[in-house]
């Protein structure tokens, strides 16, 4: 079934809508952990905070778009495709840019060599889950669910 232009820009919005959400509730989850009336947040905790937000907006664009592949079927299988989707790319980008990151910051003591820019990725990716995962609430276990449930139910569908 052909959509019409104002389907397609209604789609547009709620992806932009669900990025931002996204990006602010990760946010929001993760920085009351650090930030403690007696304890300075690093700077290396702020940058990774900024990485945590730009990466589960872009997480959420990209489920969004990656979401049509599952688009026909039922609920869910649109939940776990949907879940699945989201945090792999959320886990996948923010390694990403904390390599990024690390590689911009110091770039005379990162090895610049195939093997040497595998290992950093690797080692920037498993810095990343440890953060983010590290210290598992409640609060972030529904942000990380939550993704999930909302492509589910408001997510781009089509009828077979």
């Amino acid at each position: 079934m052909e959509q019409s232009g104002f389907d397609r820009a209604v789609g547009f919005v709620l992806a932009i809508l669900f990025s931002l959400v996204m990006g602010a509730c990760v946010v929001a989850v993760i920085i009351p952990e650090y930030m403690d009336p007696f304890r300075v947040m690093s700077e290396q905790a702020r940058q990774t905070l900024r990485i945590c937000a730009i990466s589960a907006a872009l997480a959420g664009l990209l489920a969004w778009w990656l979401q049509k592949f599952a688009s026909h079927r039922r609920f869910p299988v649109r939940f776990m495709y949907g879940l699945v989707a989201y945090l792999l790319i959320f886990c996948a980008l923010g390694g990403l840019l904390e390599a990024g990151s690390n590689y911009m910051l110091n770039p005379a003591q990162q090895d610049i060599s195939l093997t040497g820019i595998y290992w950093a990725s690797l080692g920037s990716f498993y810095t990343f889950a440890l953060f983010v995962i590290g210290s598992v609430k409640p609060g972030l276990l529904a942000v990380l669910l939550a993704p999930g449930f909302i492509l589910a139910m408001v997510g781009p569908r089509t009828i077979p």
